[in-house]
């Protein structure tokens, strides 16, 4: 199974896990970072989730992302790929979606991933044929869920 990351995903393992959202959400990102390492998922990566990290301002927080990035992702939609997603980045923020996100979904899609997994509720809302959105906890259900069966 193929997916995307959204930025936020990346990020939430360094946030405050004192509130009961952010400590069930990291779990689900971790689990879901465990199964990348193990190889059960196939991780994409796109020059936006590059771009995007390398503006964060904490360094440690940056590297660590950025090795746990090239160690593990399979597929990387590289900016020689812009005019290509142009249309569908187009598409996509017609429903609301900001520019940037629209980059990362229409990374994904172009990848052929299954999910794109976000916290992002905007995002969220998006309804797309092409690909599902979900987020990493209700993620997590549905690929054990599909284990347990």
């Amino acid at each position: 199974m193929r997916i995307y990351l959204d930025t936020c995903c990346y990020n939430r393992r360094f946030d405050d896990k004192s509130l009961p959202t952010f400590s069930e959400e990291s779990k689900a990102v971790f689990r879901i970072s465990m199964k990348i390492v193990s190889k059960d998922l196939e991780l994409v990566t796109s020059f936006m989730l590059h771009y995007e990290n390398n503006c964060n301002k904490d360094t440690k927080q940056r590297d660590s992302i950025d090795i746990f990035i090239k160690n593990y992702r399979n597929i990387y939609v590289g900016v020689d790929k812009s005019d290509i997603l142009a249309k569908k980045v187009e598409n996509i923020i017609k429903f609301g979606v900001k520019h940037k996100d629209a980059y990362h979904i229409a990374s994904a899609i172009l990848a052929n991933c299954d999910y794109f997994i976000t916290f992002d509720k905007k995002i969220l809302k998006f309804k797309s044929d092409e690909i599902k959105i979900i987020n990493p906890i209700d993620f997590i259900k549905i690929i054990e869920g599909d284990k347990n069966e």
